[in-house]
């Protein structure tokens, strides 16, 4: 037989050293201790950075919450609202009760439920209703909200100023004239 092909007993194998084969690689464990130690350092770096303070951030948020309560209103048919003041904005809906004492039940009570969450304001905002009196409280004490969307995308009119607290940040303005939907533009 050819000697380059013979097979090799396992006692004339070359004997590879202990310690280099041992230190080939990592273990499972040191591999998973490196993957903890670096989720922690992002963990750390995410929350250390600061939050975004400027009035394009509050104006992009009540675009999107503007955007997202009128597609809602037109998919469901109902009125829906948004309560703004100067700490934030409240979502509303209005809802129809039978009122009580009556004989005839085709009368129905309006009453608006709103939100008890508030999603805040980073900088300084400035709410200008044009031509309603929304916002007033009614005789009962429940608030109408400031900004109202009807089932077929109609709204209130209204504009809105966005000021971010620190100075050379941008800040702009929305604005809607009831029919033609939200314009937003930055300042």
């Amino acid at each position: 037989m050819d000697p380059e092909l013979e097979p090799v007993s396992a006692a004339d194998a070359p004997v590879a050293a202990p310690a280099a084969a041992a230190e080939a690689g990592f273990t499972l464990i040191e591999l998973l201790v490196s993957i903890a130690i670096l989720a922690v350092l992002a963990l750390g770096l995410t929350l250390s950075l600061p939050r975004s303070s400027s009035g394009d951030s509050d104006m992009a948020r009540f675009q999107r919450q503007f955007d997202s309560l009128r597609q809602r209103a037109i998919a469901g048919q109902h009125t829906l609202g948004l309560v703004v003041n100067a700490r934030g904005m409240r979502q509303a809906r209005r809802e129809s009760t039978p009122q009580q004492g009556t004989q005839n039940q085709g009368w129905h009570k309006q009453g608006w439920q709103i939100s008890k969450q508030e999603q805040r304001w980073h900088g300084v905002v400035r709410f200008d209703a044009t031509g309603t009196t929304a916002g007033a409280r009614r005789s009962s004490g429940t608030q109408i909200p400031q900004i109202q969307v009807l089932g077929d995308g109609r709204s209130s009119a209204f504009v809105i100023r966005f000021s971010p607290r620190a100075s050379g940040a941008p800040g702009g303005s929305c604005r809607s004239d009831g029919w033609t939907g939200l314009r937003c533009e930055a300042s």
